[in-house]
């Protein structure tokens, strides 16, 4: 009776490896390709950052000046009071405001006043002084 027991125990084992490994065999195989493939890509993004730090070499960006997207433009409305928030977010003096923006002081007290509105050049600057802190606006100030 043990005899029989042993041998359908045995059996069964063996079934049960050979169902098992039909089914893993398939998947460790793409296992090994999904790990090629990360491996291929790892390298590339290697190469594409080795030519994008070459390239950024040669490409400095002046610091100093103030851009903004002509999107930003359309769809960005300036109000007085953003102003005053802006000026007294970034800590500065209407006459220091003025001379980033490239105004006159008594044109930016207009402005804040709501007496008058900026000309597209200087509303520019006034939107991508928005994206800034008061380190980056101490640089501009002291760079003009």
């Amino acid at each position: 009776m043990s005899d029989i027991k042993t041998v359908l125990r045995e059996m069964v084992i063996r079934i049960a490896k050979q169902e098992t490994n039909a089914k893993i065999r398939p998947l460790e195989k793409k296992v090994i390709e999904l790990r090629e493939n990360c491996r291929l890509q790892k390298k590339l993004i290697a190469e594409l950052q080795c030519k994008v730090s070459k390239i950024s070499v040669d490409i400095k960006p002046d610091k100093k000046t103030l851009t903004v997207c002509p999107e930003a433009m359309e769809n960005t409305r300036i109000y007085p009071a953003l102003i005053v928030a802006l000026r007294k977010r970034l800590g500065l003096s209407g006459r220091q405001f003025a001379k980033i923006v490239g105004a006159n002081r008594n044109t930016v007290s207009n402005w804040e006043a709501g007496r008058s509105k900026p000309q597209d050049e200087h509303k520019a600057k006034i939107i991508a002084l928005r994206g800034i802190g008061k380190t980056k606006a101490k640089e501009l100030l002291n760079s003009k």
